[in-house]
């Protein structure tokens, strides 16, 4: 059978025949299909494209201008000495400032004129008092202004002073002071500034006393506490003493019928006068 040159049946017979090869057939890890598939694959600088390439550079040449500007340039120096960008500038000079002597002038018109004294007055102390006390010798008594009351409630009194009923045996009928009824142990103070002329546990009628002598507008008046509590005066004869300033408690001693202080108050004359209005008329604080 004459098979045609041309056409389908042509075509078929151009195909070789299938031989088998005898050639022994190398051993791989992988399959020669493998192989070629790996040996196929172009390098890969052909794959990355011109344009690509540039963009990799210029991204690395911005990457390395950042990182010079922003380390410090003792930290990328090469030197081996370690400078302190906090160190002092050593200058090789010290700032001096020279100051020129001041000077005012004046010139030869002007006049100095004297600054008036302003019309003041210098008044000298008056003079202290002096007085004689068998106990103490020359007292001298520098003027106060300052009165005070000798208990802190000076409102709360009983028997005033003059004539009154005699409250006790060997009481008086007519009373020579004030009685203030404050409270047993209430404090007992000075009305004045002055000096102790008498300080006794031994009163008699007055029981435990004390006695201050005070330079009042150029006068001398003296105070008289009595009937204080045993044990509690608290100061001595001779001691100068401030207005308000303690000197025992509020008790009974002497003839008494309760606790109280009895005030007397008297001058240079020994007359006694009632205590409460001239203490009234003249407390200052």
């Amino acid at each position: 059978m004459t098979f045609p040159h041309h056409g389908r049946r042509s075509a078929a017979r151009t195909r070789a025949p299938f031989r088998a090869s005898t050639a022994p057939r190398p051993v791989h890890s992988f399959s020669s299909r493998t192989a070629s598939a790996f040996a196929a694959v172009p390098p890969l600088g052909s794959l990355i494209p011109a344009r690509a390439g540039l963009a990799a550079l210029t991204i690395a040449a911005a990457f390395g201008l950042a990182l010079s500007t922003s380390t410090p340039a003792i930290a990328v120096s090469a030197s081996d000495t370690t400078v302190s960008v906090y160190a002092p500038v050593q200058s090789t000079f010290e700032d001096t400032v020279e100051l020129e002597p001041q000077v005012v002038e004046v010139a030869s018109e002007a006049v100095m004129a004297p600054v008036p004294d302003g019309g003041y007055a210098v008044e000298a102390a008056p003079p202290p008092i002096t007085s004689q006390v068998a106990s103490v010798g020359t007292v001298s008594l520098i003027e106060t202004d300052r009165i005070v009351w000798p208990v802190i409630t000076p409102e709360r009194t009983s028997d005033g002073f003059g004539p009154r009923s005699a409250p006790c045996a060997g009481c008086s009928t007519n009373h020579d002071g004030i009685d203030f009824n404050p409270g047993a142990g209430t404090p007992v103070m000075s009305v004045a500034d002055g000096v102790v002329v008498l300080a006794t546990e031994n009163g008699g009628g007055l029981g435990v006393n004390v006695e201050v002598q005070h330079n009042i507008g150029g006068e001398l008046v003296t105070s008289s506490y009595a009937h204080m509590q045993n044990g509690s005066i608290a100061v001595s004869v001779g001691q100068q003493v401030t207005a308000g300033q303690q000197l025992g408690l509020v008790g009974s001693t002497g003839q008494a019928t309760g606790p109280h202080l009895h005030l007397e108050m008297f001058g240079t004359d020994g007359v006694r006068f009632d205590g409460f209005a001239w203490l009234a008329m003249r407390v200052t604080g």
